[in-house]
Parts: C-alpha cells; sequence; structure tokens
C-alpha cells in the first residue's frame, strides 16, 4: 500500500467521532438549558426530544455564555473530548494498519533490497558468484539463471 495513499474509511471515522462529540455537545447544552425557545426551532424531534443540529452550540456559546458559563463549559468539554478520542483512534487505526503490512520495503522513497532483486550484469570490479536458492533455481545442469548475481564478502 502507498504510504501517500488517503485512507477515506479512517477519515470518515474520525469525522464521524468529532460530529458525534459536538453533537452531543448540542444536545447536553439544549437539554441544560431546558429546550428554552430562545434556542431556536431544532432540526426535529425525535421520541418527544428536540434535536438540533450541531453547530448551533458554537451559536449558543457566543449568544448565551454569559447566562450559563458553566453549562457551555460542560457543553465545551464535551466537544473537546470528542477532538481528543478522534486523535487517539486516528493514531491507533494507523498503528493497527501499519502493524498488518506483513513485509515493509519502503522506508520514504527508498527500500530494502531482496536476494531477488540483486540480479545483475557481471562487472570486473565486483565479487561474483552463483547461489542457487529459492530466487536463482539451479537446472538440470546446475548452474543458476542466465544472469550472475553480485553477492557481499560477509554473506
Amino acid at each position: 500500500m502507498s504510504a501517500t495513499k488517503i485512507l477515506w474509511g479512517q477519515v470518515l471515522v474520525v469525522f464521524l467521532i468529532v460530529l458525534a462529540a459536538v453533537w452531543g455537545a448540542t444536545q447536553w447544552v439544549a437539554w441544560r438549558l431546558g429546550y428554552q425557545l430562545q434556542l431556536g426551532q431544532p432540526m426535529d424531534v425525535w421520541a418527544g426530544v428536540p434535536v438540533y443540529p450541531p453547530p448551533a452550540f458554537f451559536l449558543w456559546w457566543y449568544w448565551y455564555d454569559a447566562y450559563a458559563p458553566r453549562v457551555f463549559y460542560e457543553g465545551a468539554v464535551i466537544a473537546a473530548a470528542g477532538g481528543f478520542a478522534a486523535i487517539g483512534i486516528a493514531i491507533g487505526m494507523s498503528v493497527w494498519r501499519a502493524r498488518e503490512a506483513g513485509d515493509v520495503t519502503t522506508y520514504g522513497s527508498a527500500r530494502w533490497a531482496t536476494a531477488c532483486v540483486l540480479i545483475l550484469p557481471r562487472a570486473a570490479n565486483t565479487t561474483v558468484a552463483r547461489k542457487p536458492g529459492p530466487c536463482f533455481p539451479t537446472s538440470p545442469h546446475g548452474s543458476a539463471r542466465d544472469a550472475d548475481v553480485v553477492w557481499h564478502r560477509d554473506w
């Protein structure tokens, strides 16, 4: 998987967590203020409870903070907790994704070479050997593939 690929599922989960937290803060503040008419028209009514749009919390905070600062502080804590939870879950999902990758061979734009990649043409200044193995099966005649393989002297 490319490191530059946008993981839309992860973005959606984080967005929904933040939305749920802000909406929860809005509903909490509305409940604590007794669903007063000054809060405005609700979006809908579910089971007899008025449901307000999530950004209403910020407008109410601006307009009515002087009248009930403790209530808006509680709402702010709920909204901020959702933000911190979203950050934690995003980090957790990234770690989970990183652990799923079995054989990581990319580090930025570089990658580690494997023995199968080291098939090079024979050069005069290299130690060249043919070592049969999974990448270089031997033929019935006992020789490796047609290409020479460069091996480090410590191997």
